[in-house]
């Protein structure tokens, strides 16, 4: 895709992340990125070092069924083990480990650092216990495993007693039968009806009996066994908690995260324009050129840089602006172009009198206006009176041959914008005929740059922007503001305008190099030094990077 045929649906959407811009506003908020998280690791590693050591010490026990009814063993696979837990955490327990462990600590105290848990598809309890004293949890987790294990014996005891109690009552009350039985059947006449009557009562009342005499027999062999500690608790050599490391790590992690959102929140907040792809989303139109942020000498030269200082890294993207330029100027052509901002101080008129520059240094025809009728500057760059220029053609004082001046640079003229005290309304002239047949007579040559006003400051440069071909919008990385420059496409686009593209001006001089090129010193290439003692001996010495490229 040309970057002439680039559209507001190829640009990222309204509200989306652009990963480019994303790791811009993080580039440049670095220090504050790395200072939260540095405040936010230190508050960790200042928490984690304050707390108390807790140690933890865990006994394992291996259970067995529990008897719910003593004539009946209950197999593994039906034991229920959330059941066992809650009975190793309840309060009956915890009294039976608290008598063990001799100490005053209330029941509800020992079961808060108490804690018991099962491994999956096992019949084992695990106990833990959590105490600032090593020696402490070790004795208080054994407790609670031996106190388990003794709650479930006395329970098998006192259910099995229970039982006991019960067939042996039944059978004493039997043996009375029985004896009874026996006396009314040796006061009856054996052989009659009614003692064999007698006789077989008292045999069914034997049978009863005999069946409960087993079944107290079978009680007496049972299991009260619940259970045995297969893992003693140990005294632990280092606390669990808390993990300073896990803790450190946590805190960086929370730190990089909360520096980030507060880069990411800053950079909104502050509605700053410090990158390509930002300028590219609001504008809609492709960023044809990064320029570096000049020097205090460079601005205080007032010169084109690309005239001034060939060889340097704003020159070098000045001639990248230019042959973005030509490219999006192909087609539909461009011949006068319109370079404007949002407000004053962001760079358009050093933009246009460096641009101007460097297509007249590769040969092209140019003439620079200045339509600026407000605050000029475009002579200034040049050395040039600004005794007359365009306000005066525009009033008839002059002609446009008269008011034209030629510049130090070969085929680049300049076209001042005369004293501007004397203008009562600067927009009434450029809205003229005359203007359209000022620009008109100027793009007689290959190239017209005018240098307008600010958008948002006067209606100067809409009105010329209907007169030409197309616009360059200039935004300052320092001061451009995104709801600006979002004013000034808008206003541009009610008077159909053709915003051929746009330009990031006073960026970082590392981020306007980051593509790697003019980011070096290209005369300390070999090819470099082969094209020197090459034109050296052809008598050519301005060797630059443009001869390098071809």
């Amino acid at each position: 895709m040309t970057a002439q045929s680039r559209h507001i649906d190829d640009l990222p959407p309204e509200g989306t992340i652009d990963l480019r811009e994303f790791l811009d506003a993080i580039a440049r908020r670095k220090r504050l990125v790395l200072g939260v998280a540095a405040i936010v690791t230190a508050l960790a590693a200042l928490y984690s070092y304050s707390r108390t050591p807790i140690y933890t010490s865990t006994a394992e026990v291996l259970i067995r069924p529990t008897l719910t009814n003593p004539l009946e063993s209950i197999p593994l696979d039906r034991i229920s083990v959330q059941t066992e837990i809650r009975i190793a955490t309840s309060a009956a327990v915890a009294d039976l480990a608290r008598d063990q462990m001799d100490t005053q600590d209330s029941v509800k105290s020992l079961l808060e650092h108490v804690a018991v848990s099962a491994p999956q598809d096992a019949q084992v309890l695990r106990f833990s216990y959590s105490h600032p004293d090593a020696r402490e949890a070790q004795r208080a987790a054994q407790a609670f495993a031996d106190a388990y294990l003794a709650f479930k014996s006395e329970q098998a005891v006192e259910s099995i007693a229970r039982h006991t109690s019960t067939l042996q009552t039944e059978i004493d009350e039997l043996d009375e039968e029985i004896s009874a039985f026996n006396e009314s059947i040796s006061r009856t006449l054996e052989g009659s009806s009614e003692w064999e009557g007698l006789v077989d009562q008292r045999n069914a009342v034997e049978t009863t009996r005999l069946a409960l005499q087993n079944q107290l027999a079978t009680i007496s062999t049972l299991s009260i066994d619940a259970g045995q500690v297969i893992q003693p608790a140990e005294v632990p050599s280092s606390p669990s908690r808390p993990d300073h490391r896990l803790d450190l790590l946590l805190g960086i992690l929370l730190g990089l995260l909360i520096g980030v959102g507060s880069a990411l929140a800053s950079e909104r907040l502050r509605d700053r324009i410090e990158s390509q792809a930002s300028l590219e989303q609001i504008l809609e139109a492709p960023v044809l050129g990064v320029i570096p942020r000049m020097s205090a000498g460079q601005k205080r030269a007032a010169r084109p840089v690309t005239l001034d200082e060939p060889k340097s890294l704003a020159a070098e993207a000045f001639r990248m602006l230019r042959t973005n330029l030509l490219a999006v100027s192909a087609r539909p052509s461009v011949k006068t172009l319109l370079v404007t901002s949002a407000w004053m101080g962001e760079g358009k008129s050093t933009i246009a009198a460096n641009i101007a520059t460097a297509l007249a240094q590769m040969g092209r025809d140019v003439v620079l206006v200045s339509a600026d009728l407000r605050f000029p500057r475009v002579h200034a760059f040049f050395g040039l009176g600004n005794d007359q220029g365009l306000g005066q053609v525009l009033t008839g004082e002059v002609t446009l041959e008269e008011a034209l001046c030629e510049s130090p640079v070969p085929q680049l003229r300049v076209l001042p914008s005369g004293p501007v005290a004397g203008i009562a309304e600067p927009v009434e002239l450029i809205q003229s005929d005359k203007m359209l047949d000022v620009i008109a007579r100027c793009a007689e040559s290959d190239f017209v740059i005018i240098d307008g006003s600010p958008i948002l400051a006067v209606a100067d440069s809409l009105v010329i922007a209907t007169m030409v071909d197309a616009v360059l919008f200039v935004a300052d990385a320092q001061s451009g503001r995104r709801a600006a420059i979002a004013q000034a496409r808008y206003q541009l686009r009610q008077v159909d305008a053709r915003v051929v593209g746009g330009v990031l001006n006073g960026v970082d001089g590392w981020k306007a190099t980051r593509g790697g090129y003019g980011a070096y010193d290209y005369r300390r290439g070999l090819l470099y030094r082969i094209l020197v003692s090459e034109t050296n001996r052809g008598g050519r010495s301005d060797v630059g990077p443009s001869d390098v490229r071809r």
